[in-house]
């Protein structure tokens, strides 16, 4: 009788423990696991091609916050404001993401001050900065910091800037509802596994 109460007990445990991690979970933010959910591919830009990939993790005085992975691309289309630059960086942690994003803009080269998106309808992800009368965007969404450079100087290029920046933000938003291939839980739920 007291080995079957036992098994009882040990079988209601192993049943209600993921319930249980799943309601410590509810109020968690949902990571992006990896960058190739979010980069552009030509399926997103099909206008244009794809000059250079790296990978890009920051070295020198930027390596705090530290990232789990970075990518850039230079892309080049037909038309004069289809080239830009887009670097992507992915963080262990939303609040590494918005360090990040808070302490780096000294460190890009583009001549100028990043000011907060002056206009609420123009802001991307969880915060977005730019130079004043310059079509470079950085923006922060959960735990993907992203900088789409301008790759012309001549021509106007914010309304494509904002386009690419946003078609990125999508992806974010895509990767953040997929099963746990593209994201994982800070979790410290020893029943339920990490990421997957």
């Amino acid at each position: 009788m007291m080995f079957r109460c036992r098994f009882i007990a040990f079988i209601f445990l192993l049943a209600i423990a993921p319930l249980g991690c799943d309601i410590l979970n509810k109020g968690e933010k949902m990571l992006v696991r990896k960058l190739d959910a979010v980069i552009l591919t030509a399926n997103d830009l099909p206008t244009m091609q794809v000059d250079v990939s790296t990978a890009d993790r920051r070295g020198g005085m930027a390596k705090q916050p530290p990232v789990v992975d970075g990518f850039s691309h230079s892309w080049n289309g037909t038309q004069p404001e289809e080239r830009f630059n887009i670097k992507y960086w992915l963080f262990q942690s939303v609040a590494d993401a918005r360090k990040a994003a808070n302490h780096w803009q000294g460190f890009l080269a583009s001549g100028g001050i990043y000011l907060p998106e002056p206009n609420a309808a123009d802001v991307i992800g969880d915060a977005t900065w730019r130079i004043p009368n310059n079509a470079s965007i950085w923006f922060v969404k959960n735990n993907v910091l992203v900088y789409v450079r301008k790759g012309n100087p001549f021509v106007d290029q914010l309304p494509s800037t904002r386009s690419v920046a946003r078609k990125i933000e999508t992806k974010i938003n895509v990767a953040l509802n997929q099963p746990s291939k593209y994201r994982f839980t800070n979790t410290l739920c020893p029943f339920m596994p990490k990421g997957g």
